[in-house]
This record gives structure tokens, C-alpha cells and sequence, in this order.
């Protein structure tokens, strides 16, 4: 295989990558979405699409890993990062490929600060939920005490939400 073949290999590789990113960004945010509407068949739906998206991710990163292995042995380069390598590339592929490098690193970053932010949400939610049954049932929320003087746990009775809640 021939350098710029492998160039070729390793730009596919990280395009097919970039896209899968921008695809979960989408899915995260029709996540979002559903958790926010409470539409819990969209929100299993959503969650559907994101594990098949991080498996496809996970197996794009394999081939973007191998490409890029297969063009720093070919360069004979023995720098590790992806910048240094492309010192070895010719100058229109170097561009595109520190382009597509640059890119695939925002793509990640979107999708990372997405799910965090939506992790944060949903964190908030519950939190806001057990202060307002902590504040609601007060006999719930510290340890209780028996007769003995050893620690029971209090009765777990069934509790009706308003959806409004």
C-alpha cells in the first residue's frame, strides 16, 4: 500500500469517525429532549441510538488507530502524534489530514460537553426531587432508631407524584 493510499485510509477513517460524532451529538440531544418532555419510549429510543452510535464510534477509532499505525510505519516517522506524522505527508494531504484531525477533536469535545451537560441535568433533577422528599417527609431522611437502639430502616411506603412535579 502506498503512502498516499494509506493517507486516503486513514482521511476516510476519521471522516467516517467525524460523522458518527456529529450523529450521537444528534442523538444526545433528542435525549435531552425526551428526558425534558418526559416522553420515556423517545428517551429509550434515544438511548437505543446512542449505544449503537458509541459501538460504531468505538469501532471507527479502531480503524482510524490502524491507518494512522500503518502511515507513521510507512513514513518511517517515529514520532507518536498525529501532527508530527503529518510532517512526513506531502503538503495537500497534510493539510487535509491535520484538518480532519482538527475537526474530529472538536466533534469529540461537542459530544463530550453534550453528555456531560445532559448528565448534569439529570443529576439536578434528582437532586431537586430527594430535597423535595426529604423537605415533604422529614421522618424519612436521617437514620431512625428502634428500641434496641439499633438502626432500622424506616418503612418504605408508596408514594403518589403529581405529574406536575
Amino acid at each position: 500500500m502506498t503512502q498516499r493510499e494509506t493517507v486516503s485510509a486513514l482521511s476516510a477513517a476519521m471522516s467516517a469517525e467525524i460523522a458518527c460524532f456529529e450523529a450521537y451529538v444528534t442523538a444526545q440531544n433528542s435525549f435531552v429532549t425526551a428526558m425534558k418532555d418526559r416522553d420515556w419510549k423517545a428517551l429509550e429510543t434515544a438511548i437505543g441510538t446512542q449505544d449503537e452510535l458509541t459501538r460504531a464510534i468505538a469501532q471507527k477509532e479502531s480503524e482510524r488507530a490502524e491507518a494512522f499505525e500503518r502511515l507513521r510505519a510507512d513514513s518511517g516517522c517515529d514520532e507518536s502524534g498525529l501532527y508530527r506524522v503529518a510532517l512526513c505527508v506531502p503538503e495537500p494531504e497534510r493539510t487535509q489530514l491535520t484538518d480532519l484531525f482538527r475537526r474530529l477533536k472538536l466533534t469529540a469535545m461537542r459530544a463530550k460537553f453534550e453528555n456531560a451537560s445532559a448528565g448534569d441535568y439529570a443529576m439536578g433533577n434528582r437532586d431537586l426531587l430527594r430535597a423535595v422528599l426529604e423537605e415533604l417527609f422529614p421522618e424519612k431522611k436521617h437514620r431512625m432508631y428502634g428500641r434496641s437502639g439499633k438502626t432500622i430502616q424506616p418503612d418504605l411506603d408508596a408514594l403518589l407524584l403529581n405529574t406536575a412535579l
